[in-house]
Protein backbone atom coordinates (compact mmCIF):
# COMPACT_ATOMS: atom_id res chain seq x y z
CA UNK A 1 0.00 0.00 0.00
CA UNK A 2 2.46 2.52 1.01
CA UNK A 3 5.12 2.02 -2.55
CA UNK A 4 1.23 1.84 -4.15
CA UNK A 5 0.91 5.85 -3.03
CA UNK A 6 4.50 6.56 -3.29
CA UNK A 7 4.41 5.77 -6.83
CA UNK A 8 1.02 7.72 -7.52
CA UNK A 9 2.53 10.77 -5.70
CA UNK A 10 5.75 10.42 -7.60
CA UNK A 11 4.49 9.76 -11.29
CA UNK A 12 2.18 12.93 -11.66
CA UNK A 13 5.04 15.78 -11.67
CA UNK A 14 7.36 13.15 -13.15
CA UNK A 15 5.04 12.94 -16.10
CA UNK A 16 4.65 17.15 -16.12
CA UNK A 17 8.61 17.08 -16.32
CA UNK A 18 8.44 14.79 -19.31
CA UNK A 19 5.32 16.07 -20.93
CA UNK A 20 7.67 18.28 -23.72
CA UNK A 21 8.93 15.62 -25.00
CA UNK A 22 5.61 13.56 -24.80
CA UNK A 23 4.16 15.84 -26.99
CA UNK A 24 7.10 16.43 -29.28
CA UNK A 25 7.33 13.17 -30.20
CA UNK A 26 3.96 13.00 -30.66
CA UNK A 27 3.77 15.86 -33.17
CA UNK A 28 6.87 14.31 -34.72
CA UNK A 29 5.30 10.85 -35.31
CA UNK A 30 1.65 12.38 -36.26
CA UNK A 31 -0.11 9.20 -36.69
CA UNK A 32 -2.88 7.50 -35.41
CA UNK A 33 -3.17 10.55 -32.91
CA UNK A 34 -7.52 10.83 -33.49
CA UNK A 35 -8.13 8.35 -30.65
CA UNK A 36 -5.15 9.85 -28.28
CA UNK A 37 -7.64 10.49 -25.45
CA UNK A 38 -7.77 6.73 -24.55
CA UNK A 39 -4.11 7.23 -23.19
CA UNK A 40 -5.88 9.32 -20.90
CA UNK A 41 -8.56 6.88 -19.97
CA UNK A 42 -11.20 9.28 -22.29
CA UNK A 43 -13.23 6.86 -24.75
CA UNK A 44 -15.45 8.07 -27.76
CA UNK A 45 -19.17 6.83 -27.12
CA UNK A 46 -18.44 3.94 -30.13
CA UNK A 47 -15.41 2.47 -28.27
CA UNK A 48 -17.39 2.62 -25.33
CA UNK A 49 -20.28 0.41 -26.82
CA UNK A 50 -17.93 -1.83 -28.50
CA UNK A 51 -15.47 -2.33 -25.04
CA UNK A 52 -18.46 -2.86 -23.16
CA UNK A 53 -19.74 -5.59 -25.26
CA UNK A 54 -16.91 -7.84 -25.06
CA UNK A 55 -17.58 -10.79 -22.31
CA UNK A 56 -14.36 -11.00 -20.25
CA UNK A 57 -11.80 -11.04 -23.01
CA UNK A 58 -7.72 -10.90 -23.01
CA UNK A 59 -6.60 -8.06 -22.70
CA UNK A 60 -3.02 -7.61 -24.73
CA UNK A 61 -0.39 -4.80 -23.99
CA UNK A 62 1.92 -4.11 -26.59
CA UNK A 63 4.67 -0.58 -26.67
CA UNK A 64 5.59 -0.22 -30.29
CA UNK A 65 5.52 -1.77 -33.60
CA UNK A 66 8.23 -4.76 -32.74
CA UNK A 67 5.65 -5.91 -29.83
CA UNK A 68 2.83 -5.61 -32.22
CA UNK A 69 3.72 -7.35 -34.94
CA UNK A 70 4.38 -10.17 -32.20
CA UNK A 71 1.13 -10.10 -30.73
CA UNK A 72 -0.81 -10.16 -34.08
CA UNK A 73 1.20 -13.70 -34.50
CA UNK A 74 -0.02 -14.29 -30.74
CA UNK A 75 -3.24 -13.78 -31.26
CA UNK A 76 -3.93 -14.88 -34.67
CA UNK A 77 -2.29 -18.49 -33.64
CA UNK A 78 -4.83 -18.43 -30.07
CA UNK A 79 -7.94 -17.68 -32.15
CA UNK A 80 -6.56 -20.84 -34.83
CA UNK A 81 -6.85 -22.85 -31.22
CA UNK A 82 -9.68 -21.21 -29.67
CA UNK A 83 -12.00 -19.24 -32.17
CA UNK A 84 -14.36 -18.12 -29.55
CA UNK A 85 -11.89 -15.85 -27.79
CA UNK A 86 -12.20 -12.22 -28.14
CA UNK A 87 -9.00 -9.67 -27.54
CA UNK A 88 -8.42 -6.23 -27.33
CA UNK A 89 -4.83 -4.76 -27.92
CA UNK A 90 -3.69 -1.90 -25.87
CA UNK A 91 -1.27 -0.37 -27.98
CA UNK A 92 1.67 2.69 -26.40
CA UNK A 93 2.85 4.40 -30.00
CA UNK A 94 0.89 5.86 -32.54
CA UNK A 95 3.35 3.98 -35.24
CA UNK A 96 2.59 0.62 -33.28
CA UNK A 97 -1.12 1.85 -33.25
CA UNK A 98 -0.86 2.60 -36.76
CA UNK A 99 0.25 -0.45 -37.46
CA UNK A 100 -1.68 -2.44 -35.48
CA UNK A 101 -5.16 -0.69 -37.68
CA UNK A 102 -3.33 -2.31 -41.07
CA UNK A 103 -3.37 -5.64 -39.47
CA UNK A 104 -5.96 -5.98 -36.63
CA UNK A 105 -7.67 -9.33 -36.39
CA UNK A 106 -11.20 -10.46 -36.35
CA UNK A 107 -12.68 -10.07 -32.32
CA UNK A 108 -10.04 -7.97 -31.73
CA UNK A 109 -10.78 -4.52 -30.04
CA UNK A 110 -7.81 -1.67 -30.59
CA UNK A 111 -6.99 0.87 -28.00
CA UNK A 112 -4.44 2.73 -27.14
CA UNK A 113 -2.97 1.50 -23.33
CA UNK A 114 -3.33 3.96 -20.64
CA UNK A 115 -1.00 6.06 -19.12
CA UNK A 116 0.01 4.61 -15.67
CA UNK A 117 -2.36 7.13 -13.58
CA UNK A 118 -4.53 5.41 -11.47
CA UNK A 119 -7.81 7.00 -13.02
CA UNK A 120 -6.66 6.38 -16.67
CA UNK A 121 -6.32 3.10 -15.51
CA UNK A 122 -9.50 2.11 -13.71
CA UNK A 123 -11.28 3.78 -16.16
CA UNK A 124 -9.59 1.11 -19.27
CA UNK A 125 -10.49 -1.46 -16.85
CA UNK A 126 -13.95 -0.76 -16.15
CA UNK A 127 -14.70 -0.92 -19.62
CA UNK A 128 -12.89 -4.08 -20.86
CA UNK A 129 -13.48 -6.31 -17.45
CA UNK A 130 -10.97 -8.49 -18.91
CA UNK A 131 -10.47 -12.12 -17.79
CA UNK A 132 -6.48 -12.20 -18.57
CA UNK A 133 -4.41 -9.45 -18.80
CA UNK A 134 -1.08 -10.23 -20.88
CA UNK A 135 2.18 -7.91 -21.06
CA UNK A 136 4.27 -8.33 -23.96
CA UNK A 137 8.45 -8.38 -22.87
CA UNK A 138 9.10 -6.33 -20.10
CA UNK A 139 6.59 -3.42 -19.25
CA UNK A 140 6.28 -3.38 -15.50
CA UNK A 141 3.60 -0.74 -14.52
CA UNK A 142 2.16 -0.70 -11.16
CA UNK A 143 -1.05 0.51 -11.69
CA UNK A 144 -1.53 -1.82 -14.42
CA UNK A 145 -0.03 -4.75 -12.50
CA UNK A 146 -2.32 -3.97 -9.10
CA UNK A 147 -5.50 -2.92 -10.95
CA UNK A 148 -5.46 -6.47 -13.24
CA UNK A 149 -4.72 -8.07 -9.34
CA UNK A 150 -7.37 -6.45 -8.11
CA UNK A 151 -9.98 -7.14 -10.36
CA UNK A 152 -9.30 -10.85 -10.45
CA UNK A 153 -8.15 -11.05 -13.78
CA UNK A 154 -4.86 -13.98 -14.59
CA UNK A 155 -1.82 -11.77 -15.27
CA UNK A 156 0.98 -12.54 -17.48
CA UNK A 157 4.18 -11.59 -18.79
CA UNK A 158 5.29 -13.13 -22.28
CA UNK A 159 8.18 -12.70 -24.19
CA UNK A 160 10.06 -11.25 -21.49
CA UNK A 161 13.53 -10.61 -22.39
CA UNK A 162 15.92 -8.73 -19.90
CA UNK A 163 19.28 -6.99 -20.02
CA UNK A 164 21.63 -7.56 -17.45
CA UNK A 165 21.57 -3.91 -16.28
CA UNK A 166 18.07 -3.76 -16.12
CA UNK A 167 17.66 -6.89 -14.03
CA UNK A 168 20.20 -5.29 -11.56
CA UNK A 169 18.37 -1.87 -11.43
CA UNK A 170 15.02 -3.93 -10.56
CA UNK A 171 16.96 -5.92 -8.15
CA UNK A 172 18.58 -3.07 -6.18
CA UNK A 173 15.42 -1.77 -6.03
CA UNK A 174 13.40 -5.06 -4.80
CA UNK A 175 11.57 -3.56 -2.19
CA UNK A 176 9.56 -1.60 -4.53
CA UNK A 177 9.81 -4.21 -8.04
CA UNK A 178 9.73 -7.61 -5.84
CA UNK A 179 6.19 -7.59 -5.44
CA UNK A 180 5.29 -6.73 -8.64
CA UNK A 181 6.89 -9.17 -10.35
CA UNK A 182 5.58 -11.25 -7.87
CA UNK A 183 1.70 -10.47 -8.97
CA UNK A 184 2.26 -12.37 -12.14
CA UNK A 185 1.13 -15.79 -12.45
CA UNK A 186 3.34 -16.60 -15.25
CA UNK A 187 6.36 -15.34 -16.48
CA UNK A 188 7.58 -17.05 -19.87
CA UNK A 189 11.07 -15.96 -21.20
CA UNK A 190 13.00 -15.89 -23.83
CA UNK A 191 16.30 -17.08 -22.84
CA UNK A 192 17.54 -19.80 -20.10
CA UNK A 193 19.87 -16.33 -19.41
CA UNK A 194 16.44 -14.39 -19.06
CA UNK A 195 15.05 -16.69 -16.69
CA UNK A 196 18.05 -16.83 -14.41
CA UNK A 197 17.70 -12.55 -14.36
CA UNK A 198 14.16 -12.84 -13.71
CA UNK A 199 15.36 -15.28 -10.89
CA UNK A 200 17.20 -12.59 -9.30
CA UNK A 201 14.27 -10.43 -8.83
CA UNK A 202 11.42 -12.75 -8.12
CA UNK A 203 9.98 -15.56 -5.63
CA UNK A 204 11.54 -18.45 -8.05
CA UNK A 205 9.22 -20.67 -6.98
CA UNK A 206 6.64 -18.53 -9.22
CA UNK A 207 5.44 -19.94 -12.79
CA UNK A 208 8.77 -19.26 -14.88
CA UNK A 209 8.26 -20.82 -17.87
CA UNK A 210 11.19 -21.06 -21.08
CA UNK A 211 9.51 -20.22 -23.94
CA UNK A 212 11.93 -18.59 -26.49
CA UNK A 213 11.18 -15.57 -28.42
CA UNK A 214 7.98 -15.20 -30.28
CA UNK A 215 9.94 -13.43 -33.28
CA UNK A 216 10.61 -16.84 -34.77
CA UNK A 217 7.44 -17.53 -34.92
CA UNK A 218 6.44 -14.43 -37.26
CA UNK A 219 5.21 -14.86 -40.90
CA UNK A 220 6.47 -14.12 -43.81
CA UNK A 221 4.37 -11.80 -46.41
CA UNK A 222 3.18 -13.41 -49.43
CA UNK A 223 4.87 -12.03 -52.75
CA UNK A 224 3.71 -12.74 -55.85
CA UNK A 225 4.59 -11.59 -59.25
CA UNK A 226 2.05 -8.60 -58.97
CA UNK A 227 3.20 -7.54 -55.29
CA UNK A 228 2.47 -4.30 -55.13
CA UNK A 229 5.89 -3.45 -53.34
CA UNK A 230 7.72 -5.57 -56.12
CA UNK A 231 6.36 -3.92 -58.84
CA UNK A 232 7.01 -0.84 -57.56
CA UNK A 233 10.61 -1.78 -56.57
CA UNK A 234 11.08 -2.90 -60.10
CA UNK A 235 10.02 0.38 -61.76
CA UNK A 236 12.19 2.63 -59.47
CA UNK A 237 15.15 0.94 -60.20
CA UNK A 238 15.06 -0.23 -63.62
CA UNK A 239 17.61 -2.52 -64.31
CA UNK A 240 19.34 -4.06 -61.19
CA UNK A 241 21.44 -6.49 -60.10
CA UNK A 242 20.92 -7.32 -56.25
CA UNK A 243 19.46 -4.53 -53.87
CA UNK A 244 21.21 -4.18 -50.56
CA UNK A 245 18.58 -3.25 -47.62
CA UNK A 246 19.69 -1.08 -44.80
CA UNK A 247 17.27 -1.54 -42.56
CA UNK A 248 15.67 0.30 -39.07
CA UNK A 249 19.12 2.60 -39.04
CA UNK A 250 19.61 5.39 -36.57
CA UNK A 251 21.83 8.71 -36.85
CA UNK A 252 25.31 7.82 -37.98
CA UNK A 253 24.52 4.82 -39.70
CA UNK A 254 23.19 6.32 -42.75
CA UNK A 255 26.24 8.11 -43.42
CA UNK A 256 28.04 4.82 -42.94
CA UNK A 257 25.62 3.16 -45.58
CA UNK A 258 25.81 5.80 -47.86
CA UNK A 259 29.90 6.03 -47.99
CA UNK A 260 30.14 1.94 -48.62
CA UNK A 261 27.21 2.09 -51.18
CA UNK A 262 29.28 4.52 -53.18
CA UNK A 263 32.42 3.15 -52.90
CA UNK A 264 30.64 -0.51 -54.27
CA UNK A 265 29.09 0.87 -56.79
CA UNK A 266 32.39 1.72 -58.51
CA UNK A 267 32.76 -1.85 -58.93
CA UNK A 268 29.21 -3.28 -58.98
CA UNK A 269 26.56 -1.20 -60.63
CA UNK A 270 23.98 -3.49 -60.83
CA UNK A 271 23.87 -3.06 -56.70
CA UNK A 272 21.07 -0.92 -55.38
CA UNK A 273 20.16 0.54 -52.15
CA UNK A 274 16.76 0.56 -49.94
CA UNK A 275 17.74 2.88 -46.64
CA UNK A 276 14.83 2.61 -44.21
CA UNK A 277 15.67 5.36 -41.26
CA UNK A 278 14.00 3.28 -38.01
CA UNK A 279 11.82 6.53 -37.05
CA UNK A 280 10.16 7.99 -40.06
CA UNK A 281 10.56 11.25 -38.82
CA UNK A 282 13.92 11.26 -39.39
CA UNK A 283 13.59 10.72 -43.22
CA UNK A 284 14.63 15.16 -43.88
CA UNK A 285 17.50 14.07 -42.08
CA UNK A 286 18.46 11.12 -43.90
CA UNK A 287 17.61 12.90 -47.19
CA UNK A 288 19.99 15.46 -47.36
CA UNK A 289 22.51 12.91 -46.49
CA UNK A 290 21.65 11.23 -50.06
CA UNK A 291 21.80 14.74 -51.34
CA UNK A 292 25.00 15.16 -50.16
CA UNK A 293 26.62 11.87 -51.51
CA UNK A 294 25.42 12.98 -54.85
CA UNK A 295 23.87 9.92 -55.30
CA UNK A 296 20.47 9.49 -57.90
CA UNK A 297 17.22 8.74 -55.29
CA UNK A 298 13.79 8.70 -54.51
CA UNK A 299 11.86 9.01 -51.79
CA UNK A 300 8.59 6.18 -51.01
CA UNK A 301 5.75 9.10 -50.64
CA UNK A 302 6.47 10.96 -53.31
CA UNK A 303 4.28 11.96 -56.48
CA UNK A 304 5.58 11.01 -60.05
CA UNK A 305 8.99 9.32 -58.80
CA UNK A 306 12.11 9.29 -60.81
CA UNK A 307 13.16 6.01 -62.18
CA UNK A 308 16.69 4.32 -62.59
CA UNK A 309 17.68 5.88 -59.37
CA UNK A 310 20.20 4.28 -56.98
CA UNK A 311 18.59 4.98 -53.67
CA UNK A 312 15.40 4.09 -52.18
CA UNK A 313 14.39 6.01 -48.95
CA UNK A 314 11.57 4.91 -47.06
CA UNK A 315 9.97 7.73 -45.04
CA UNK A 316 6.95 5.82 -44.11
CA UNK A 317 6.41 3.45 -40.99
CA UNK A 318 4.83 -0.32 -41.27
CA UNK A 319 6.52 -1.08 -45.03
CA UNK A 320 9.90 -2.51 -43.47
CA UNK A 321 9.05 -6.22 -43.82
CA UNK A 322 7.70 -5.35 -47.73
CA UNK A 323 11.07 -4.00 -48.61
CA UNK A 324 13.18 -6.84 -46.92
CA UNK A 325 11.14 -8.86 -49.03
CA UNK A 326 12.57 -7.65 -52.23
CA UNK A 327 16.32 -7.69 -51.01
CA UNK A 328 19.21 -9.74 -51.13
CA UNK A 329 21.46 -8.12 -48.45
CA UNK A 330 20.05 -7.05 -45.62
CA UNK A 331 21.93 -4.55 -42.73
CA UNK A 332 20.54 -4.35 -39.53
CA UNK A 333 20.45 -1.32 -37.70
CA UNK A 334 21.53 -0.03 -34.38
CA UNK A 335 24.05 -2.30 -34.21
CA UNK A 336 27.02 -0.01 -35.03
CA UNK A 337 28.10 3.94 -35.15
CA UNK A 338 27.66 4.13 -31.08
CA UNK A 339 24.25 3.08 -31.02
CA UNK A 340 23.66 -0.19 -28.84
CA UNK A 341 20.31 -2.47 -28.47
CA UNK A 342 19.99 -3.82 -32.31
CA UNK A 343 16.91 -4.80 -33.70
CA UNK A 344 15.19 -7.67 -34.92
CA UNK A 345 17.06 -9.92 -37.41
CA UNK A 346 15.24 -12.63 -37.41
CA UNK A 347 13.04 -10.65 -40.06
CA UNK A 348 15.03 -11.15 -42.79
CA UNK A 349 16.34 -14.04 -42.23
CA UNK A 350 12.72 -15.55 -42.04
CA UNK A 351 12.71 -14.19 -45.75
CA UNK A 352 16.06 -16.28 -46.90
CA UNK A 353 17.95 -12.91 -46.87
CA UNK A 354 21.47 -12.79 -46.10
CA UNK A 355 21.93 -10.62 -42.76
CA UNK A 356 24.40 -8.36 -41.83
CA UNK A 357 24.79 -6.18 -38.49
CA UNK A 358 27.07 -4.63 -36.10
CA UNK A 359 28.08 -6.06 -32.67
CA UNK A 360 25.98 -4.37 -30.46
CA UNK A 361 23.15 -6.31 -30.47
CA UNK A 362 22.35 -6.40 -26.66
CA UNK A 363 18.23 -6.65 -26.77
CA UNK A 364 18.70 -9.52 -28.90
CA UNK A 365 21.92 -11.50 -27.64
CA UNK A 366 20.25 -14.39 -27.35
CA UNK A 367 19.27 -14.54 -30.97
CA UNK A 368 22.89 -13.17 -32.29
CA UNK A 369 24.48 -15.81 -30.14
CA UNK A 370 21.92 -18.44 -31.78
CA UNK A 371 22.79 -17.12 -35.35
CA UNK A 372 26.57 -16.82 -35.02
CA UNK A 373 26.60 -20.46 -33.60
CA UNK A 374 24.60 -21.73 -36.68
CA UNK A 375 26.66 -19.50 -38.97
CA UNK A 376 23.63 -18.11 -40.35
CA UNK A 377 24.57 -14.20 -39.59
CA UNK A 378 27.83 -12.15 -40.71
CA UNK A 379 28.92 -9.33 -37.76
CA UNK A 380 31.04 -6.60 -38.58
CA UNK A 381 32.85 -4.76 -36.49
CA UNK A 382 33.48 -0.88 -38.94
CA UNK A 383 32.59 0.68 -41.76
CA UNK A 384 35.86 -1.20 -43.60
CA UNK A 385 35.02 -4.25 -42.60
CA UNK A 386 31.23 -3.88 -43.90
CA UNK A 387 32.72 -2.72 -47.31
CA UNK A 388 34.29 -6.15 -47.80
CA UNK A 389 32.08 -8.35 -46.39
CA UNK A 390 29.43 -6.87 -48.80
CA UNK A 391 32.48 -7.19 -51.30
CA UNK A 392 32.81 -11.06 -50.86
CA UNK A 393 28.95 -11.31 -50.98
CA UNK A 394 28.46 -10.00 -54.17
CA UNK A 395 31.28 -11.67 -55.57
CA UNK A 396 30.23 -14.82 -53.99
CA UNK A 397 26.88 -16.02 -55.43
CA UNK A 398 27.17 -19.38 -53.80
CA UNK A 399 27.83 -17.90 -50.67
CA UNK A 400 24.98 -15.62 -50.37
CA UNK A 401 22.80 -18.76 -50.84
CA UNK A 402 24.75 -20.77 -48.10
CA UNK A 403 23.77 -17.81 -46.01
CA UNK A 404 20.51 -17.51 -47.02
CA UNK A 405 19.18 -21.54 -46.37
CA UNK A 406 21.44 -21.39 -42.80
CA UNK A 407 19.06 -18.10 -42.00
CA UNK A 408 15.90 -19.70 -42.76
CA UNK A 409 16.68 -23.04 -41.58
CA UNK A 410 17.57 -21.13 -38.02
CA UNK A 411 13.80 -19.63 -37.96
CA UNK A 412 12.45 -22.73 -38.74
CA UNK A 413 14.81 -24.84 -35.86
CA UNK A 414 13.73 -22.13 -32.82
CA UNK A 415 9.82 -22.03 -34.04
CA UNK A 416 7.48 -22.90 -31.44
CA UNK A 417 7.43 -19.65 -29.08
CA UNK A 418 3.67 -18.56 -29.56
CA UNK A 419 2.40 -22.52 -28.87
CA UNK A 420 4.53 -23.00 -25.56
CA UNK A 421 3.56 -19.82 -24.40
CA UNK A 422 -0.53 -20.19 -24.74
CA UNK A 423 -0.26 -23.64 -23.20
CA UNK A 424 1.21 -21.88 -20.11
CA UNK A 425 -1.50 -19.24 -20.53
CA UNK A 426 -4.51 -21.18 -20.98
CA UNK A 427 -5.40 -22.22 -17.53
CA UNK A 428 -6.05 -18.97 -16.39
CA UNK A 429 -8.91 -18.13 -18.52
CA UNK A 430 -10.69 -20.60 -16.35
CA UNK A 431 -12.64 -23.81 -16.77
CA UNK A 432 -13.98 -24.77 -19.85
CA UNK A 433 -11.99 -22.03 -21.94
CA UNK A 434 -8.55 -23.45 -22.33
CA UNK A 435 -8.71 -23.28 -25.79
CA UNK A 436 -9.45 -26.01 -28.45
Amino acid sequence: MINSILYNLIFIPAFIVYLPFFVRRLIQRGVGTEDFGERFGLYGQQKKEILSSLTRPVLIHAVSVGEVIAALNFMKRWQERDPDINFVLSVTTTTGHAMAQKKLLPRTVLIYSPLDFLWSVQSAFRLVQPTLVVIFEVEIWPNLIRQSKKMGAGLALVNCRMSDSSSRGYARFSWFFRPLFDSFDVICAQSPTDVKRVKNITDSGKRLVLCNTMKFDQQPPLLSEGDDRLTYVNELFGEYSWIFSAASTHPGEEQMILEVFKQLKLRYTGLKLILTPRHSERSPEVEKLIQQSVLSYSRLETQNPKKGVDVLLVNTTGELINFLAVSDIVYVGKSMCGNNGGHNLIEPALLGKVVVHGPNMQNFQNVVDVFQEEHASLMVGDKEELLNVLSELLDDASKRERYSLKAKAVVQKYRGAIDKTIDSLAQLLGPGRSDG
